[in-house]
């Protein structure tokens, strides 16, 4: 405030000047024209009459005038040609185009050639028919003029600093009591009364110094008191672990703790705002309206930034921080994880239920013509390994659902550095009798790669991938395996010849328990490429398919190293 007082004046004191500086050179110019032709006219008046009494020629009259250093006079004919010059010997030089011979008797200024200073010229028509041209040093009297000017500008500086320290008391003894209140005002949010001294030369600031003073000791008192109550508040709601909100008839907030803050990135400037102001979710908005208006209770589940969270709404009788009524009680409870674990439930029981029927209804039917003895002695071993063959697809089907459960649900990295190339050569290993029952080539081109990864990840998504491939292509074909990488990411390519996906089919593979009809005949799980595709969404990768039918299939894994 100082700083702007002060500059407000001198900007208002500088611009004066500035006008009067402007007005006065305006003047002066003025005024320096006029004197010009005044002393010039004299000057000329004075020459001319000399001239006149003169007897003798104009040459004459100039050599007598040579003695004059600091003034040139020229004689010039009717042509306006040199016929002698006190400061210049050649005659006969043309003037005509001098603009003081065009325009007699008006005073100009210019840097004359011949003895290079700053002159002042007059012309006059003589009687006898010639030109007589006057021109005087014009240095003597821009000085003059310079002296004039360098006063004005000592005394105004002069001035403007008397102005200025004056200015600097006065701001001093008027604003230094709102130096107090400022430093009053600052120990108060800190939670410290602080008297102010009433010693201001105005009376009218002593009285609002009182005031404030009055007002500082209320307002110290009112604010022990609500913190007590606060922090007491805090440290219940806070120990709760989970966000508490209140609402007032009119639906503004009018509480909130650091967990319900961190679920809608709250600040003070919520305080007393509606409901709409720091919740965009319509569900609880409306819950708090049917709380208020109906006082009725509810209880849902939202999603938000990820998170399943638990939402409760009551009505109750509450007093808030300022006095006001809070009629509605919002309880915010993160229960994502308790969420993921009742889907994994639900998702294993309905999937169990669903794809184990089939096999347990076949294991039954064979267990009961064994018991009826209605097959013969020579068909129950055939029985029997259908029975182990069915048991082997419900052990399957069941380490895959938990397989992909556990990609859904658990975000889990512990991860360690592994080369896929090993883990590529084990996976081939175990798929080799495989694919050796039906002549199917292998063909492996592998480069050593280090990444950071849960082997058993990748020792599934490259299982899943190649046995389909085997299992899905007719004898004596070839499958091609292809690892390699690149300066920033991993790719595998897994192409076969094998009966290929058909346009309709290839959008719908990666979902689990989605099977074409040569899947389904061949006994497969349905969940091994929804696996390779939470893989890889896991590992933040991208994965593409290719396939015609009779043609074969190929699928293309990038991943970030």
């Amino acid at each position: 405030m100082k700083r702007s007082l002060v500059r407000n004046n001198l900007i208002l004191l500088l611009s004066a000047f500035t006008l009067f500086f402007i007005v006065v050179i305006i003047a002066l110019f003025y005024f320096d024209r006029q004197n010009q032709r005044s002393m010039m006219g004299l000057i000329i008046d004075e020459i001319e009459l000399e001239y006149i009494n003169f007897q003798g020629t104009p040459e004459a009259f100039i050599t007598t005038y040579q003695l004059e250093s600091n003034r040139r006079i020229t004689i010039l004919d009717t042509n306006f040609l040199v016929i002698a010059d006190t400061h210049d010997d050649q005659l006969g030089t043309d003037k005509s185009n001098r603009p003081e011979l065009s325009n007699l008797g008006e005073v100009y200024a210019r840097r004359s050639e011949t003895v290079d200073i700053e002159l002042l010229y007059i012309a006059k028509l003589l009687d006898d028919g010639n030109y007589l041209r006057v021109s005087v040093p014009r240095a003597t009297q821009v000085a003059a003029y310079n002296q004039i000017i360098w006063i004005l500008i000592l005394t105004s500086a002069g001035f403007i600093a008397i102005y200025y320290t004056g200015l600097l008391k006065v701001n001093e003894n008027l604003l230094s009591p709102w130096h107090k209140v400022k430093e009053g005002l600052l120990m108060l949010s800190q939670g410290k009364f602080h008297l102010m001294t009433l010693n201001s030369p105005y009376p009218e600031i002593n009285e609002i110094l009182h005031e404030i003073n009055t007002i500082n000791l209320e307002t110290q008192e009112h604010l022990k008191s609500i913190e007590s109550y606060q922090l007491q508040l805090n440290e219940i709601l806070n120990g709760l672990k989970q966000g508490v909100m209140l609402f007032n008839q009119n639906e503004e907030l009018v509480y909130f703790n650091d967990d319900a803050k961190s679920f809608f990135n709250l600040s003070q400037d919520a305080f007393m705002k509606p409901s709409y102001y720091a919740i965009r979710d319509n569900q609880i908005k409306e819950a708090i309206t049917l709380s208020n208006q109906q006082l009725k209770s509810s209880s849902f589940d939202i999603r938000m930034d990820g998170k399943v969270v638990e939402i409760k709404v009551f009505h109750v009788h509450a007093q808030g921080l300022n006095h006001t009524q809070a009629t509605v009680l919002v309880l915010l409870k993160d229960v994502s994880q308790e969420r993921a674990m009742e889907q994994i439930k639900r998702d294993f029981f309905a999937h169990a239920s669903h794809e184990l029927k089939s096999p347990l209804t076949a294991i039954r039917g064979y267990a009961e013509l064994i018991e009826h003895q209605v097959i013969s002695k020579e068909e129950v071993e055939q029985t029997a390994k259908q029975i182990v063959k069915q048991t082997e697809t419900m052990s399957a089907l069941v380490e895959d659902m938990l397989m992909l459960s556990r990609l859904e649900n658990l975000k889990e990295k512990a991860y360690v550095s592994a080369d896929l190339s090993d883990i590529l050569s084990d996976v081939v290993d175990q798929l080799s009798p495989m694919a050796q029952s039906k002549n199917i080539l292998l063909s492996i081109r592998s480069m050593a790669v280090k990444m950071m990864c849960d082997p058993i990840d990748i020792q599934k998504l490259l299982r899943n991938l190649i046995e389909n491939s085997i299992k899905y292509s007719e004898p004596n074909k070839k499958v091609s395996i292809e690892l390699k990488v690149t300066e920033e990411e991993i790719i595998l390519i897994v192409a076969d010849q094998g009966y290929g996906i058909s346009p309709e089919h290839q959008q719908r593979v990666f979902e689990r328990f989605y099977r074409v009809d040569k899947g389904r005949l061949d006994g497969g799980t349905g969940l091994g490429l929804a696996i390779v595709k939470h893989i890889v969404l896991k590992y933040e990768g991208t994965i593409q398919l290719k396939s015609s039918l009779s043609k074969g299939t190929t699928i293309t894994i990038k991943l970030k190293k």
